[in-house]
C-alpha cells in the first residue's frame, strides 16, 4: 500500500525516513539497486514503512527543487508518489545540467499509471506540498544530515534513530538493521 510519502502498512511496526534529493545520482543507486530488495522482503511482508523526505543537495536552485518535489507529492495525494519517484529516478538526467523542467515534470506524471494530470497539476499550485518539503527540510537539519540519502530507522511511533548503511546499492546492512529492530 501506498499513501501520501508513505509505502507500506501505516501500521508496520518498523518505520524508515528516506531523505533524498530527485536529482541525486547516489539516491538513484539507492532507489534502483538496494530499495527493491527492502521492498520486497520488509514492505510487502507488512514489516515496515518507508517515509521519504525532501532534502536538498544534488539541485541546483531552491526553486527547482520545491517544483520537483511538489510535484512527487502532488503524485502522493494520489497514492502515486513511489512510482513517481521510481520514473524520475530512472530518467534521472545528468548532473548539473538543469534538466528538469516543467515538461520534463510533465512527462514523468504521464508515464505514472492511473494518475489523473488535471488533479495532479492543480493539487501542485497549493501551499501544503511546499509546507511540507519546507518541514522535510527542516526535519533534516535537525537531524543533522548534510548528504542524501539519508536515513533514520526505529519502531513506527518512536524515536527513530540516524541510520549509516555504509552502502546505497546493497540491502544487506538495511535488512540486518531492520531485523536487529524487529527483534529488540
Amino acid at each position: 500500500p501506498e499513501s501520501g510519502n508513505v509505502l507500506g502498512n501505516p501500521r508496520a511496526p518498523a518505520t524508515l525516513q528516506y531523505f533524498g534529493d530527485l536529482e541525486c545520482p547516489i539516491c538513484k543507486e539507492f532507489t534502483l539497486e538496494a530499495l527493491p530488495s527492502i521492498v520486497q522482503r520488509w514492505v510487502r511482508s507488512g514489516k515496515l514503512k518507508i517515509e521519504y523526505r525532501a532534502m536538498e543537495t544534488a539541485t541546483h536552485g531552491p526553486e527547482v527543487f520545491r517544483a520537483q518535489q511538489v510535484a512527487a507529492l502532488a503524485a502522493g495525494k494520489q497514492n502515486k508518489m513511489w512510482y513517481f519517484l521510481a520514473i524520475f529516478y530512472h530518467d534521472q538526467g545528468e548532473e548539473n545540467t538543469e534538466y528538469v523542467t516543467e515538461s520534463y515534470l510533465q512527462g514523468l506524471a504521464q508515464q505514472v499509471p492511473g494518475l489523473n494530470l488535471a488533479r495532479w497539476t492543480s493539487d501542485r499550485s497549493g501551499p501544503a506540498l511546499i509546507s511540507q518539503v519546507t518541514s522535510d527540510q527542516q526535519a533534516a537539519a535537525t537531524a543533522g544530515f548534510s548528504g542524501t540519502p539519508s536515513f533514520q530507522l526505529g519502531k513506527t511511533g518512536g524515536t527513530l534513530q540516524k541510520f549509516e548503511p555504509g552502502t546505497f546499492t546493497e540491502a544487506a546492512p538495511y535488512n540486518a538493521a531492520i531485523e536487529k529492530l524487529l527483534h529488540r
